[in-house]
Parts: structure tokens; sequence; C-alpha cells
């Protein structure tokens, strides 16, 4: 199917899309009759605000007294409510209802339900599962700060140490305690098992000591300022605090399939593909607003559904209550819908990539391909593909960081649109008469735009392409395992630059798709990620990107600012750094 598509000039695609409002590239590939008619009351999609940047707020991490003497621990006389409370102001207890059902989206299945071995973010683990800190907003500078979760408070007696004080009275499901053994089980299995993807996340913990049941004191290998972000839900989830107890006995095929944690909901029901329910959990450790403990909902149902189209659809008719991910071109309707909100999140962008296998004997691996690698990126016209997928909410993008990211530089390699360019680079290459190549992509609407509109572009150097859509699962497992030689993606952006770049380009970063490992980069990162020093971290990091650049395993083409949609019958909502639901779930239905 995939293979044999009708030729399309960049041209007449690009004017087709604009003019539909970028709803499939081709009819043959189109989804099926579950794409909604735009309601005539809804603005035009080229009316769409654009919103004032898709940017990563800085992050305020907490340093040593040798590094920033205002910065040196958390909060240490808090009460644990009080340690833990969001940035956004709450609602008096009069206003607060509970009880009721919340019905969430999430675009994709669940591969696994394990958040240590987790290869991709899901942002319904903080239903069940708490974390030691957590990611606040500021709602007076815009600036992402760490606060305490179940961690109380900590010290930083000096750079390589790290003492949390531990919440007191804090039960998981199972009805065990939540204590400094337990956070040492949980830390110990991310650094050690083989498939764990929070091993970047704790490599600079050299050792766990455990005091008394509510000390942990981390021995750091060197200093480390990312850690307290590492130790949040924003670190692509796989930090969670799983009971010990379950997870000794559960095992882990156990751990795939059930979740057993401190969080305010427990796991009732798992259908994979189709639905996850999650009860209340009565002995959660938090209070709420009117003085009783949270969270203020019975219930909480999600279901999976890759098609955003469909998705809206469901959410318009109650189906849904909360949909994270929204396609520029609606964005009016969502506005123009009386019961629904649209929830800007900038600072959430989706990045739109390509990637090419680096190891040896790939198609385009090696220094004798690094000039076809380029041609390919310097054919694709960003802008236009931005301007006419994002509807408003795209912007050309160049590099893994954003602006407002330690170490994003304008003055790092940038591949402009150029045909002429990538014409020479080909022929310098000896592909002048061009290339055959089968492209690896996840078999979801959002993805096939994407790579049709790449196909249709790179025909303009001669790049004929197979393509071969498999689901995202398999996706990920062919990536992980070398078995493919192109293929694209998209992933988000995180809140610290070693959880970008060493995600995606360290020996062994989870997210290492192009399979690139190169002793160059690795020392970089091991630079960014032991210093306190932000002009160095920039340094570093500007250094590592320049680098990526260059040899172009992986390609950056356009980026897409967050933005989530809700039924105005949700309330509580407060803003998260990697999705909708924040640790705690201060959601309540106003019905």
């Amino acid at each position: 199917m995939f293979a044999s598509l009708p030729t399309v000039s960049r041209r007449s695609a690009l004017k087709w899309m604009l003019g539909t409002g970028g709803v499939g590239l081709l009819s043959a590939c189109a989804p099926p009759a579950s794409a909604p008619a735009q309601p005539t009351s809804a603005p035009k999609p080229a009316e769409a605000p654009k919103p004032q940047a898709t940017l990563a707020a800085p992050v305020a991490v907490p340093a040593p007294a040798q590094a920033a003497p205002a910065a040196t621990s958390a909060p240490a006389a808090a009460k644990p409510a009080e340690a833990a409370k969001p940035a956004a102001e709450a609602k008096p207890a009069a206003q607060v209802k509970r009880g009721g059902t919340l019905k969430v989206h999430r675009q994709t299945d669940w591969p696994t339900l394990d958040p240590h071995t987790a290869q991709t973010s899901s942002l319904d683990m903080a239903f069940v599962y708490d974390y030691l800190t957590r990611l606040d907003r500021n709602p007076s500078s815009g600036a992402w700060e760490v606060k305490p979760l179940l961690a109380q408070s900590w010290e930083i007696p000096d750079p390589t140490t790290v003492q949390f004080k531990l919440q007191p009275n804090v039960k998981f499901h199972d009805g065990t305690d939540f204590n400094s053994e337990a956070v040492r089980w949980n830390l110990e299995r991310m650094m050690t098992h083989p498939k764990s993807s929070a091993k970047n996340h704790t490599s600079t913990i050299e050792a766990i000591e455990t005091p008394d049941p509510l000390t942990v004191r981390l021995k750091l290998k060197a200093p480390s300022p990312a850690l307290f972000v590492n130790l949040s839900a924003d670190a692509d989830n796989s930090t969670a605090m799983v009971s010990p107890t379950w997870g000794k006995q559960a095992g882990d095929q156990g751990m795939a399939t059930g979740a057993v944690g401190t969080g305010p909901f427990r796991l009732t029901e798992y259908q994979p593909s189709n639905q996850i329910t999650y009860k209340k959990f009565d002995g959660y450790w938090k209070q709420g607003a009117d003085g009783k403990p949270l969270p203020y909902l019975d219930e909480v149902t999600v279901k999976p559904n890759q098609d955003w189209n469909a998705a809206l659809v469901q959410l318009r008719s109650g189906e849904f209550d909360i949909m994270w991910g929204l396609a520029g071109k609606d964005i009016p309707t969502v506005q123009s819908n009386p019961d629904l909100e649209h929830i800007p999140a900038p600072w959430a962008a989706t990045m739109y990539q390509i990637v090419f296998n680096a190891q040896p004997g790939k198609q385009f691996a090696g220094e004798n391909m690094k000039k076809v690698r380029q041609a390919f990126n310097y054919a694709l016209d960003r802008e236009a593909i931005a301007k006419a997928l994002g509807a408003g909410i795209g912007e050309a993008n160049y590099q893994h960081l954003v602006p407002g990211q330690i170490g994003y530089s304008d003055k790092t390699v940038k591949y402009e649109f150029n045909l002429e360019k990538a014409r020479q680079l080909m022929a310098e290459a000896g592909y002048a008469d061009g290339i055959d190549v089968t492209v690896d992509f996840i078999s979801r609407p959002e993805d096939t735009q994407n790579i049709q509109l790449y196909q249709q572009m790179l025909q303009q150097i001669k790049v004929r392409m197979t393509l071969q859509p498999s689901e995202r699962v398999a996706w990920v497992q062919k990536m992980l395992s070398g078995d493919y030689a192109m293929g694209t993606f998209l992933s988000g952006v995180r809140p610290d630059p070693d959880l970008v770049l060493g995600y995606r380009f360290a020996k062994g970063g989870p997210g290492n798709y192009a399979l690139w490992e190169t002793p160059e980069l690795d020392k970089l990162f091991e630079e960014g990620r032991t210093t306190y020093d932000t002009a160095k971290r920039q340094e570093v990091y500007e250094k590592a990107s320049n680098i990526i650049g260059e040899e172009a395993y992986v390609g950056f083409v356009w980026r897409r600012s967050g933005a989530a949609a809700m039924r105005k019958t949700v309330q509580g909502f407060v803003p998260v750094w990697g999705g909708v639901i924040s640790n705690s779930t201060e959601y309540w239905l106003d019905k």
C-alpha cells in the first residue's frame, strides 16, 4: 500500500494540505471516516492563534551551598501536605466536589506498566505512582522549580552528597510502608536492571545509605545538577516508587501487567489496547483543599486512541474528559465549543525527526555516507512542513534542544532548505542518480502524514522510498535491535539537557534509536551532568549539539507546541511539564 503511493509534487501537496487544514496527505492512507467535519461556526485553521513560543522554560534545580547559596535545600520545616503543594492556588474547600469518574485519552497503547523498564513515557503512571520530587511551574515567573513530593525535604551538604527526609506515614497500596529501604530497592533496580530505562537518570549514584527509616543518603560519583529533575515524574515517568514487597513477588512479568505504588489511585483493571481503570486509594497520604484525603475523584478510566480526529469526536461527545495532544487545525474547533477548553503547553513541544542506523554495515552508516545523510536534511523544507502540519502551532526545528534550555544555541549546525546543496552532496557521495531506501515508521495518522510529506520532498533528490509501517511497540523493538536502515519518529522535550541528549545519544541510552556510539559525546555528557556551572553546561551541550548535527544520524525537522483539551467540567488543573496528569491528581468534576 505505502510503497506504491501516487507521486504528488511538493508544491501541490503543500497547497492541498493547507487548503484542507492538514487533515491527511493522500486519500489512499487517510484515516477512515472517523475524522469529524469542522463545525460551520469554527474559525478557519489558518486563524488559529500561534503560541508565543515553543520554548522550554528554565528549570530551577537545587545545588550545594558552594554552587548556589540561595538554593541549598527544599523547605525543611514544611508539613507533608504543604511540602508537595502545587504552585497553583488551591480551590476553596466549598468549591471542591468529590466523586465521579474521570475519562482520560492517551494516544498510545501500554507496552508495559513497569515504570523502570518502559521505553515510552506513560502519562497515567502519575495516577498510581508517586515520585521523590516533582516539577511545579511558578505562576509568576513561568519558571519550573523542583519541589518535594515523597521526599519531604533534602540537604546537599557537599557536591557529592544528597540527603532526603521522606514523608512519614505513607503506605503502598498493598499496605506496606514507604520508607528508606523501599527507596533503596527502587533506585537499585533502576540502576541495575538489564532493561532499565532509568539507568541514565540514576547513573551518578555511587551508593545508597539508609541511616533510619525516613532518611536516604545518596553518595554520588560526581556533582549531579540533573538528579532532582531525574527523580520526578517529568523524567519520562521512569523513576516511580514501586512497592518492593509486591515487586519481588510479581517479578518482571507481573510488574509489566500490574502496578502497586503510593499514588492517589490503585490499579483495578488492565485491558491492553482497550482500557485501564484506577479506583480511589482510601489510604492516600495527601490532604485536599477540603481537609480530607485526596483524591477527590472516585475513579479514572484511560483509553488509548492514536487517531486524534477520532479522539476529538469522543471528547466532544463526552466519552473523554481530557485529551492530551491536539493538532493545530483542531484548536479553533476546541475554542469554539462552549463545553471545551484549550490548554496550551508550549514547553511540552513534540519534536519530529528522522533517524539513520549507525551500525557498521548498515545502508547509511559510516563516514562515506555522511554526505547522503546531510543531503536528506538539506532537501527537507522545514518551514513548509511546519506550516502545513503544524497549522499555527508548528515551527521549523534544527536541533534536539529548544530555546530556553541550557545548551541551546542558534549557532549550531543548521540544515536550512537548499535543494542545490542536497543534490551536490548526493553527487559527491556517488548517488547522483538517487538511492532506494526502506523507511520504518509508526502506523499512526500523525506519523503517516509526516513520512508521506518527507517522501515527496526527498523525491526531488531522487530518493526512492518504500514506506514500512509498524505499530509502536514493534517499531521500538525494531529500532533498538537495529533491524532497519532509516526511520522516522516523534519525541517530547525533557526538562534537562542531559535527559534530552543523553537519552537520545549516549551509549546505551534508552532512546538511542540510531545505535550511534561515540566516546566524544559520552565524555561531553559526563562533563555536562557533573557540574553546577551553568556556563560550562551551556558550552558542553552546545558542542555536543554541533557534533550531532554534523554527523546527521538524526535529523530534526519541526516541532509542534504542546496542547491539550478538556471538558469544562474538569476542575483543579495545574500545568504539568510532561502531560496533563500531575502527581497527587487534584482534579475534580463540576457535575
